[in-house]
């Protein structure tokens, strides 16, 4: 349920951003300055960020859901970095985590 959340936060904001983005590139495409370049690559930036990480939502649900016919080499990348962090025990506690070692209360 929470996927489905972030989901639609996130293309709330990604629609919202791109009309941002138009609005700086037509400033930018008006009177090409400097600045203008520099918000117009900035936003770019973040917009591809943002897309990276809806299509991370969406490829996680489908994964889940066993709809995945070819896998998506970064996608899986960051799933099994994620899977490995999980895995790993905390420093000088065993693998139950802070507080469920020896001589949790």
């Amino acid at each position: 349920m929470r996927r489905k959340y972030v989901f639609y936060v996130l293309l709330g904001v990604a629609t919202l951003a791109m009309s941002e983005f138009f609005d700086l590139w037509r400033a930018w495409r008006a009177a090409p300055t400097l600045d203008a370049a520099a918000a117009v690559v900035g936003m770019t930036a973040g917009l591809l960020g943002l897309m990276l990480c809806l299509g991370f939502v969406l490829y996680e649900a489908d994964r889940a859901a066993g709809r995945i016919r070819r896998p998506v080499a970064l996608y899986e990348w960051v799933l099994a970095r994620r899977a490995a962090d999980r895995s790993r025990t905390w420093s000088g506690r065993d693998a139950a985590g802070p507080g469920g070692g020896r001589g949790a209360a």
